[in-house]
């Protein structure tokens, strides 16, 4: 008696266990199915040497954001960490020390926490 209240008890707690990792795992593929964002725009600001990205979060949940600029090929500083709440656009700044010239190419890789993935690319007028 006493070996099978053993093992009910390890088989009760291993399924609640198991029951739990698939409900995270579930919701977590949902938040990622209902994530969704994009460049709405980018405009580069001669006087201050200043690229201006506008992301917009059309998606149903709140995201956070990396953003990975190339410039010619070349990888410039990472601005992290931009939470986007659904529905809202926030802007976010890179500052260069050197001018960029025209038609230089400037390549945006924007990865959120979930593992989703927006690219832009933008010419220097």
């Amino acid at each position: 008696m006493t070996i099978g209240g053993i093992i009910w008890s390890y088989s009760l707690g291993a399924a609640t266990v198991t029951a739990e990792i698939y409900v995270n795992d579930t919701m977590d593929m949902l938040f990622e199915m209902q994530e969704r964002f994009d460049v709405e725009h980018v405009h580069y600001n001669t006087n201050n040497d200043t690229l201006i990205v506008w992301v917009y979060n059309y998606g149903e949940v709140d995201i956070m954001i990396d953003v990975y600029p190339t410039i010619n090929s070349e990888l410039f500083e990472t601005v992290t960490n931009n939470k986007i709440e659904a529905g809202e656009t926030k802007k976010i700044l890179f500052v260069f020390t050197s001018p960029l010239v025209s038609q230089d190419q400037v390549i945006l890789k924007l990865y959120s926490r979930r593992q989703n993935i927006a690219y832009y690319t933008y010419y220097i007028q």
